[in-house]
């Protein structure tokens, strides 16, 4: 993705520049699910533990976004897995729409890295015609050759989707084991040594039962409450202890808005969208800014649309709209406030909400404007490759600052991990390796180290790949690839391919000779014809000659759509499409595979699980510690 920063430096330069840059101002790592990246920001606290005083850091649940999100009127029975909820795969066909974060898990060397449609075909791969001969038909198919590889996502059966916050823990509990039964102990099962593999699942266990003690001393709680505390034992279990300078929180704390929080700075920006003298320029500042993105613009919304989300207790999530008369929330049954006077300012209208909606409600910036709201009071920490709308933020923050409206706002830390690069340096340990993989490495068991060494070679390679395969254009330049690589028996298929197509080029060529019979007489046909116009004495005779010619025309080109028609040459068309099909099938797994390893390692090298380590082994986040590199990314102003 682009990026407003150049490069990336060890923690304590970058650490050294913010404090020039936004000093004493706190970090805040922030996202949906412990069991993901998030508690890899843990790598920071040895450079923060050195500096006087510590910079603090929050680590945060954003309990206000949705759970999941997915449109499907049925799903299939193995998908359920506990009463009112489903572990969901993610592909480019039935769960193309899906959203899940809150309940989302990953294998080891797993990500939700989709191989989609518009990616195979890049590739120069026969997807619809695969697709139209499959046995199990085409959305299974489609289904099956799209779906990101290792990763699953809990999705609630309610017809209205849940903010994370109300998602009872005691009702989601058996759904969050089936989660990690199928995420953990597929990775403990990766590892080839029994003894390292028998340790990972201790851990693992471990953690099933943390989740049960947690739960049982809640029976009112929900997930975001779990999440609190799973986050203070991941960061124990990674560094060994959670320094005086971590805190934890969550969105429905950090964006409570009632008539005592309004006057914080993280709600500014929503004072100058509310301001009649700067409300055009923001709302002209943000359509730009998702000009061309899937998010909607203002407009779509409905008439005096804002983008932020009001959260009320118990009634939804829902977009704010506010004209001069009415203040409308769009929860699933929409709430809709008369106004006594305009709203022109932030305080009115936290005024309006507490009294009208109570003092716990929760103001939310939508994708483009929920970081330049906290920015004013936090440094976000990112990832790598984590949000990927700060580029739409940057923009609307640029133009609003270009139009004298005052945003003194933080820029992003972004970590980059070394994530597979650090296991050069951690004890080693053998790898069974997926399908995809082992094919990529040539090997179906694999030591880390060497998967430290080798693992940018393979991606470069599996790149190159898809390059080659893009521009193999005939089944037999297909066959002959697949020979060159090893597979002999293609050489075998493709000897057999030119020998039917040699069987149907006779038969095309009879046709030819037929067809060319039939051209002459009807050449002479026509000459009888003009002949008779010139001597009408001789009409009977020559008419005679014509007939005759007429059914010799007659039974040639009957006798050549006979020739195509035959069970031998429908035969040899058949054997053939199904050697051209049966190669195609090859380029499409071909594809599959180097699309998962080549996007899927870089994907995981820059957002790994933090778990993954936890359970494999702390000598490798130890290195990872070591290796990983920040920098900072503005999102105010020019850069």
């Amino acid at each position: 993705m682009d990026t407003n920063y150049d490069c990336c430096v060890e923690p304590h330069a970058l650490l050294d520049a913010l404090d020039r840059r936004a000093p004493s101002m706190p970090l805040l790592a922030l996202g949906q699910t412990v069991f993901w990246d998030e508690p890899m920001k843990a790598v920071l606290l040895t450079a923060l533990r050195e500096r006087t005083p510590p910079r603090p850091v929050y680590f945060g649940i954003h309990d206000t976004d949705y759970f999941a999100r997915l449109t499907l009127r049925t799903l299939p029975s193995s998908w359920c897995v506990a009463e009112g909820f489903a572990l969901v795969p993610h592909n480019d066909g039935t769960t193309r729409a899906l959203w899940s974060a809150a309940g989302e898990i990953s294998q080891l060397f797993g990500s939700e890295c989709i191989p989609t449609r518009a990616k195979f075909h890049s590739a120069g791969a026969q997807l619809e015609r695969v697709a139209q001969h499959h046995p199990e038909g085409r959305t299974r198919f489609i289904d099956q050759i799209t779906e990101a590889w290792g990763w699953r996502g809990l999705v609630s059966l309610e017809e209205h989707p849940r903010p994370v916050c109300e998602v009872s823990l005691s009702a989601v509990r058996p759904a969050l084991h089936a989660l990690l039964e199928w995420g953990m102990h597929a990775t403990c099962q990766r590892l080839a040594d029994p003894h390292l593999r028998q340790q990972a699942c201790e851990r693992y266990e471990g953690l099933l039962r943390r989740i049960d003690q947690i739960a049982d001393a809640l029976p009112e709680g929900n997930l975001a409450d779990l999440y609190r505390y799973l986050y203070r034992d991941m960061l124990v279990g990674l560094v060994g202890e959670v320094p005086e300078f971590v805190g934890f929180t969550r969105t429905t704390e950090l964006l409570q808005f009632n008539a005592d929080t309004a006057s914080k700075l993280r709600f500014r920006l929503v004072d100058a969208f509310l301001n009649p003298a700067t409300r055009a320029l923001c709302e002209r500042a943000y359509n730009s800014a998702v000009e061309g993105t899937e998010v909607y613009t203002l407009d779509e919304f409905g008439e005096g649309a804002l983008p932020f989300d009001l959260l009320v207790p118990q009634r939804g999530r829902g977009t704010l709209l506010l004209t001069d008369r009415y203040l409308t929330v769009m929860t699933p049954e929409p709430i809709i406030l008369r106004l006594p006077k305009p709203v022109h300012d932030v305080q009115s209208l936290a005024e309006v909400v507490e009294r009208h909606l109570g003092r716990h409600c929760a103001l939310v910036g939508k994708a483009i404007t929920l970081v330049t709201m906290l920015a004013h009071e936090f440094v976000f920490v990112f990832s790598e490759r984590g949000s990927p709308y700060t580029q739409r933020t940057h923009a609307m923050n640029r133009a609003l600052i270009e139009s004298g409206i005052d945003l003194p706002i933080s820029p992003i830390v972004r970590v980059r991990y070394p994530t597979w690069d650090a296991l050069y340096e951690a004890k080693s340990f053998l790898i069974e390796l997926p399908e995809h993989l082992a094919e990529a490495f040539g090997t179906p068991t694999l030591d880390s180290q060497q998967l430290a060494r080798s693992w940018r070679s393979v991606v470069q390679a599996q790149a190159d790949l898809l390059q080659r395969l893009a521009s193999l254009q005939s089944p037999r330049d297909l066959m002959r690839f697949f020979t060159e690589q090893g597979e002999s028996h293609w050489q075998s298929l493709l000897d057999e391919y030119e020998a039917l197509h040699e069987a149907l080029r006779a038969v095309g060529q009879h046709a030819v000779a037929l067809r060319c019979q039939a051209h002459q007489l009807h050449a002479q046909r026509r000459a009888l014809i003009q002949q008779m116009l010139q001597e009408p004495k001789r009409a009977r005779e020559i008419q005679t000659q014509i007939q005759t010619l007429k059914h010799a025309i007659r039974r040639l080109n009957q006798e050549r759509v006979q020739l195509g028609r035959t069970d031998e040459v429908r035969a040899l068309r058949q054997r053939a499409q199904a050697i051209e099909l049966e190669a195609e099938r090859e380029r499409i797994q071909k594809v599959r595979h180097a699309l998962l390893t080549a996007e899927g390692l870089m994907q995981t090298q820059a957002r790994p699980s933090a778990w993954w380590f936890l359970l494999i082994g702390l000598d490798w986040f130890s290195a990872c510690a070591q290796r990983t590199q920040l920098a900072v990314e503005e999102i105010a102003g020019t850069i």
